[in-house]
Protein backbone atom coordinates (compact mmCIF):
# COMPACT_ATOMS: atom_id res chain seq x y z
CA UNK A 1 0.00 0.00 0.00
CA UNK A 2 1.09 3.34 -0.78
CA UNK A 3 1.75 6.50 1.02
CA UNK A 4 -1.18 8.34 -1.22
CA UNK A 5 -3.32 5.37 -1.15
CA UNK A 6 -3.86 4.98 2.71
CA UNK A 7 -6.65 6.59 4.60
CA UNK A 8 -5.76 9.92 6.56
CA UNK A 9 -5.70 9.11 9.90
CA UNK A 10 -4.32 5.55 9.33
CA UNK A 11 -1.67 5.94 12.19
CA UNK A 12 -3.64 7.58 14.47
CA UNK A 13 -3.00 6.09 18.40
CA UNK A 14 0.49 4.68 17.31
CA UNK A 15 3.82 6.17 18.71
CA UNK A 16 6.90 6.82 16.53
CA UNK A 17 10.31 8.03 18.07
CA UNK A 18 12.60 9.81 15.52
CA UNK A 19 16.11 9.20 16.51
CA UNK A 20 17.98 11.74 14.58
CA UNK A 21 14.09 13.26 13.42
CA UNK A 22 15.44 17.05 14.12
CA UNK A 23 16.57 17.66 10.50
CA UNK A 24 17.08 16.07 6.94
CA UNK A 25 15.74 12.60 5.66
CA UNK A 26 14.55 12.31 9.61
CA UNK A 27 12.81 15.41 9.62
CA UNK A 28 10.44 13.87 6.61
CA UNK A 29 9.72 10.93 7.77
CA UNK A 30 8.88 12.65 11.20
CA UNK A 31 6.36 14.74 9.48
CA UNK A 32 5.29 12.12 6.93
CA UNK A 33 4.59 9.67 9.65
CA UNK A 34 2.85 12.86 12.02
CA UNK A 35 0.38 13.21 8.67
CA UNK A 36 -0.98 9.85 9.05
CA UNK A 37 -2.01 10.39 12.85
CA UNK A 38 1.16 9.23 14.41
CA UNK A 39 2.07 10.55 18.06
CA UNK A 40 5.93 11.54 17.53
CA UNK A 41 9.18 11.81 19.42
CA UNK A 42 11.73 13.52 18.63
CA UNK A 43 15.16 12.29 19.98
CA UNK A 44 18.01 14.39 18.35
CA UNK A 45 21.15 16.78 19.90
CA UNK A 46 20.17 19.53 18.13
CA UNK A 47 17.41 21.04 20.52
CA UNK A 48 16.87 24.05 18.18
CA UNK A 49 15.91 22.09 15.18
CA UNK A 50 13.94 19.79 17.22
CA UNK A 51 11.62 22.54 18.94
CA UNK A 52 11.23 23.70 14.87
CA UNK A 53 10.10 19.82 14.04
CA UNK A 54 7.94 19.60 16.93
CA UNK A 55 5.95 22.93 15.70
CA UNK A 56 5.78 21.94 11.97
CA UNK A 57 4.21 18.66 13.47
CA UNK A 58 1.52 19.84 15.69
CA UNK A 59 0.43 22.60 12.80
CA UNK A 60 -0.03 20.10 10.85
CA UNK A 61 -3.15 19.25 12.88
CA UNK A 62 -3.15 15.39 11.92
CA UNK A 63 -1.39 14.42 15.00
CA UNK A 64 -2.49 14.97 18.69
CA UNK A 65 1.12 15.07 20.40
CA UNK A 66 4.60 15.40 19.36
CA UNK A 67 7.53 15.65 22.01
CA UNK A 68 11.51 16.60 21.94
CA UNK A 69 13.81 14.67 23.91
CA UNK A 70 17.68 15.92 23.84
CA UNK A 71 19.49 12.30 22.86
CA UNK A 72 23.59 11.85 22.53
CA UNK A 73 23.41 8.29 20.82
CA UNK A 74 26.68 7.98 21.83
CA UNK A 75 25.72 8.12 25.45
CA UNK A 76 24.07 5.08 27.53
CA UNK A 77 22.64 6.63 29.66
CA UNK A 78 21.14 9.34 27.85
CA UNK A 79 19.60 6.86 25.57
CA UNK A 80 17.91 5.27 28.38
CA UNK A 81 16.83 8.02 29.93
CA UNK A 82 15.01 9.36 26.11
CA UNK A 83 13.49 5.57 25.77
CA UNK A 84 12.15 6.18 29.55
CA UNK A 85 10.79 9.43 29.43
CA UNK A 86 9.24 8.29 25.84
CA UNK A 87 7.32 5.73 27.05
CA UNK A 88 5.90 7.55 30.32
CA UNK A 89 5.07 10.70 28.37
CA UNK A 90 3.20 8.51 25.53
CA UNK A 91 2.15 5.29 27.16
CA UNK A 92 4.04 3.31 24.98
CA UNK A 93 5.86 3.22 21.92
CA UNK A 94 4.91 1.19 18.25
CA UNK A 95 7.83 2.34 15.88
CA UNK A 96 11.36 3.07 16.79
CA UNK A 97 12.84 4.78 13.37
CA UNK A 98 16.98 5.05 13.45
CA UNK A 99 18.09 8.11 11.24
CA UNK A 100 20.82 9.63 13.23
CA UNK A 101 24.18 9.17 11.41
CA UNK A 102 27.23 10.99 10.27
CA UNK A 103 29.85 10.85 7.52
CA UNK A 104 33.09 10.10 7.07
CA UNK A 105 35.16 10.58 3.73
CA UNK A 106 38.83 10.61 2.69
CA UNK A 107 41.48 8.07 1.44
CA UNK A 108 42.06 5.59 3.95
CA UNK A 109 45.65 6.23 4.71
CA UNK A 110 44.07 9.67 5.95
CA UNK A 111 41.82 8.74 8.47
CA UNK A 112 42.60 8.40 12.00
CA UNK A 113 41.51 6.26 14.92
CA UNK A 114 39.41 8.54 16.48
CA UNK A 115 37.31 9.59 13.37
CA UNK A 116 36.86 5.70 13.37
CA UNK A 117 35.87 5.65 16.83
CA UNK A 118 33.38 9.15 15.74
CA UNK A 119 31.34 7.00 12.82
CA UNK A 120 31.27 3.68 14.71
CA UNK A 121 30.10 4.89 18.30
CA UNK A 122 27.47 7.21 16.12
CA UNK A 123 26.24 5.18 13.75
CA UNK A 124 26.98 1.63 14.60
CA UNK A 125 26.62 1.47 18.54
CA UNK A 126 24.22 4.26 18.23
CA UNK A 127 22.08 2.39 16.35
CA UNK A 128 22.23 -0.87 18.84
CA UNK A 129 22.07 1.24 22.00
CA UNK A 130 18.53 3.09 21.16
CA UNK A 131 16.96 -0.97 19.99
CA UNK A 132 18.33 -2.42 23.19
CA UNK A 133 16.85 0.33 25.22
CA UNK A 134 12.88 0.17 23.10
CA UNK A 135 13.24 -4.10 22.67
CA UNK A 136 12.22 -5.19 26.37
CA UNK A 137 9.51 -2.93 25.56
CA UNK A 138 8.06 -3.63 22.60
CA UNK A 139 8.61 -7.49 23.66
CA UNK A 140 6.37 -6.96 26.57
CA UNK A 141 3.68 -6.09 24.24
CA UNK A 142 4.11 -8.34 21.73
CA UNK A 143 4.37 -5.81 19.10
CA UNK A 144 6.64 -2.91 17.79
CA UNK A 145 8.38 -2.18 14.92
CA UNK A 146 12.37 -1.14 14.28
CA UNK A 147 13.34 0.70 11.26
CA UNK A 148 17.01 1.01 11.13
CA UNK A 149 18.31 3.20 8.12
CA UNK A 150 21.64 3.33 6.06
CA UNK A 151 22.48 5.40 3.01
CA UNK A 152 24.91 3.22 0.88
CA UNK A 153 28.04 4.85 -0.34
CA UNK A 154 30.69 2.41 -1.26
CA UNK A 155 33.39 4.22 -2.80
CA UNK A 156 37.72 3.87 -1.97
CA UNK A 157 36.98 7.57 0.12
CA UNK A 158 34.17 6.29 2.67
CA UNK A 159 35.67 2.83 3.73
CA UNK A 160 34.69 3.66 7.49
CA UNK A 161 31.35 4.88 6.88
CA UNK A 162 30.47 1.54 4.46
CA UNK A 163 31.94 0.08 7.52
CA UNK A 164 29.57 1.03 9.72
CA UNK A 165 26.49 0.65 7.73
CA UNK A 166 27.90 -2.85 6.71
CA UNK A 167 27.63 -3.52 10.38
CA UNK A 168 24.30 -1.88 11.02
CA UNK A 169 23.18 -4.17 8.48
CA UNK A 170 24.25 -7.47 10.20
CA UNK A 171 23.31 -6.52 13.33
CA UNK A 172 19.93 -5.37 11.72
CA UNK A 173 19.29 -9.15 10.71
CA UNK A 174 20.46 -10.89 13.65
CA UNK A 175 18.17 -8.51 15.54
CA UNK A 176 15.30 -9.31 13.26
CA UNK A 177 16.00 -13.25 14.27
CA UNK A 178 15.67 -12.68 17.59
CA UNK A 179 12.70 -10.30 17.82
CA UNK A 180 10.16 -11.67 15.18
CA UNK A 181 9.00 -15.04 17.60
CA UNK A 182 8.47 -12.54 20.13
CA UNK A 183 6.33 -10.43 17.75
CA UNK A 184 8.21 -7.47 16.95
CA UNK A 185 9.44 -6.98 13.32
CA UNK A 186 13.04 -5.25 12.20
CA UNK A 187 13.73 -4.00 9.42
CA UNK A 188 17.03 -2.23 7.62
CA UNK A 189 16.23 0.85 5.06
CA UNK A 190 18.58 1.73 2.79
CA UNK A 191 19.15 5.44 1.06
CA UNK A 192 20.13 4.53 -2.28
CA UNK A 193 23.75 6.46 -3.40
CA UNK A 194 21.91 8.55 -5.38
CA UNK A 195 19.71 10.15 -2.13
CA UNK A 196 20.34 12.21 0.99
CA UNK A 197 23.00 10.45 3.56
CA UNK A 198 21.16 9.89 6.78
CA UNK A 199 24.61 11.17 8.35
CA UNK A 200 24.47 15.53 8.01
CA UNK A 201 27.66 15.87 10.17
CA UNK A 202 30.54 15.20 8.04
CA UNK A 203 34.24 14.73 8.39
CA UNK A 204 36.49 14.59 5.16
CA UNK A 205 40.46 13.59 6.00
CA UNK A 206 42.85 14.48 2.96
CA UNK A 207 40.10 15.99 0.62
CA UNK A 208 40.16 19.74 1.27
CA UNK A 209 36.78 21.47 2.91
CA UNK A 210 34.05 20.63 1.74
CA UNK A 211 32.54 23.21 -0.45
CA UNK A 212 29.02 21.41 -1.43
CA UNK A 213 27.32 19.42 1.05
CA UNK A 214 24.49 16.83 -0.78
CA UNK A 215 21.98 18.38 1.52
CA UNK A 216 21.06 21.02 3.51
CA UNK A 217 19.98 19.83 6.74
CA UNK A 218 17.94 22.20 7.61
CA UNK A 219 15.68 21.60 4.08
CA UNK A 220 12.61 19.82 4.58
CA UNK A 221 13.27 16.54 2.02
CA UNK A 222 11.03 15.87 -0.97
CA UNK A 223 9.67 13.17 0.33
CA UNK A 224 10.56 10.18 -1.14
CA UNK A 225 8.20 7.52 -2.33
CA UNK A 226 10.00 4.48 -1.66
CA UNK A 227 11.05 5.77 1.71
CA UNK A 228 7.66 6.54 2.56
CA UNK A 229 5.92 3.53 1.17
CA UNK A 230 8.63 1.42 3.29
CA UNK A 231 8.42 2.70 6.49
CA UNK A 232 4.39 2.64 6.32
CA UNK A 233 4.33 -0.65 5.04
CA UNK A 234 6.28 -1.34 7.72
CA UNK A 235 3.96 -0.18 10.44
CA UNK A 236 0.80 -1.70 8.91
CA UNK A 237 1.97 -5.31 8.57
Amino acid sequence: MSADSLPHGALTGKVAVVVGGASGIGRTAANALARQGARIVIADFDGERMERTVGEILHLGSSDAALALTTDVRNDGSVTAMAGDAIRAMGHVDLLLNMAGVFLQGPLDRVKTSDWRWVLETNLLGTVRTCMAFAPHMTQRGSGHIVNATSAAMTSMTVAYDSSSAAVAAFTNALAEQLRPKGVSVALFTVGSDGPRIGQNTRSRGMGRLLHATHDPDEVVAPDGRLIDDLLGVIRR
